[in-house]
């Protein structure tokens, strides 16, 4: 099972997520769901999952635009973030396939 909590402290500290809240809806979750989830010792569904999923490639998307744009002594960060995110949304999806299996 993927911890989401893990999943939540590794996109805090890439600055993709400020708070629970911003986590949630990568879900597309409301505001408290996620923190419900982790009281509960629950995890998202497979619904959730793929929302999720989808969300974190839209977010490397966005970040591979920006180092096309970034000046050129911001790159690396953006690159090693980019590279950190995709690792974890491979991570997810491996996760995906294996509940939908």
């Amino acid at each position: 099972m993927m911890d989401t909590r893990e999943l939540y402290e590794n996109l805090r500290n890439l600055g993709t997520v400020d708070n629970a809240d911003d986590f949630a809806s990568l879900f597309g979750y409301r505001d408290s769901t996620i923190r419900s989830q982790w009281a509960k010792r629950l995890s998202p569904n497979l619904g959730a999952w793929l929302r999720f999923w989808f969300s974190l490639n839209e977010i490397a998307e966005d970040t591979e635009e920006t180092i096309n744009t970034a000046h050129n002594s911001e790159r690396g960060a953006y690159t090693k973030g980019l590279e950190e995110l995709r690792t974890l949304q491979n991570r997810v999806w491996q996760h995906v396939a294996k509940i939908a299996g």
